[in-house]
């Protein structure tokens, strides 16, 4: 069996037991999706403006509302590629471990009423409209085969799993404020383990002391890290200087062969004519 804890930042969390001591938790970061949407909505923002100071049927009307129809269908694409990303790391978790079943933390309708409740500020209103995650578990169960089992997840991310102690995590890091516990460990893993637990027991149960959780962050959409940036920046700029220094040898050496010699000052026209003998009488 295993257990997702879905999220924003971070897009699935997964959590399967290995054996009697070994928990696999696998993190799929999901920051991308967020940077995609907010630079679409920043750009059909511009161009909204725009459109609403133009003429109905205008050729500048025309213009910017085929450029705002191709910045959505752009973004539609990108989306779509990074959900099939998840999706798949995802789905190569359940496969790996030969998992037969599947639950998935119950958030659906969290989006409603954000505003009337207060929930929620203006920007994160506008993320939790704008979250695909129903098209990531349609591609996750078309990628597994398996149909997804939701299970409430309310108090998942707060209670520790050693030892049932809530608290409230501060960032993406838990730790138990219990001075006997101590636990620690990715607020999301947290989260999983406790779904995953609450499906085989009905209720939110504590790991054994000698656990141990084992967890792997992946990236949906591979990038390089910044060390491997600026390490590829350096190769390219020693490539660059080697190309030049090669090209400027070469461009000397062929000024060297087309340019004329000149002749030797020391040297005259007389030269070719043989010494002659002069006798004094």
């Amino acid at each position: 069996m295993s257990a997702i804890d879905e999220g924003i930042i971070n897009s699935m969390a997964l959590a399967t037991w290995v054996d009697a001591k070994i928990i696999d938790v696998t993190i799929i970061n999901g920051r991308e999706a967020p940077a995609i949407k907010r630079q679409r909505n920043k750009a059909v923002g511009q161009l909204q403006h725009k459109i609403s100071k133009c003429k109905n049927g205008s050729k500048k009307h025309k213009r910017l509302v085929t450029a705002k129809k191709k910045i959505n269908s752009k973004t539609k694409s990108s989306l779509c590629d990074f959900d099939h990303q998840v999706s798949n790391k995802a789905a190569n978790h359940v496969i790996s471990h030969n998992t037969a079943r599947v639950i998935v933390g119950d958030v659906r309708g969290i989006e409603k009423e954000t505003k009337s409740k207060r929930r929620m500020g203006r920007h994160g209103r506008q993320q939790l409209s704008q979250w695909s995650r129903g098209r990531q578990e349609r591609y996750l169960k078309d990628k597994t085969g398996l149909d997804l089992d939701f299970l409430n997840e309310s108090g998942s991310t707060k209670t520790c799993p050693a030892c049932l102690t809530r608290n409230r995590p501060s960032g993406r890091y838990y730790r138990c404020k219990n001075p006997i516990c101590g636990f620690t460990c990715h607020r999301d893993a947290v989260g999983a383990i406790n779904i995953l637990q609450k499906a085989l027991c009905g209720e939110y149960t504590p790991i054994g002391p000698d656990t141990k959780i084992r967890v792997t962050y992946l990236r949906a959409v591979e990038r390089w890290s910044l060390d491997q940036r600026e390490a590829h920046r350096k190769v390219q700029c020693r490539k660059a200087r080697a190309l030049s220094s090669a090209q400027n040898r070469a461009l000397s050496e062929a000024t060297q062969i087309s340019k004329p010699k000149l002749a030797n000052s020391s040297t005259s026209t007389d030269s070719s004519v043989p010494d002659q003998l002069v006798v004094v009488a």
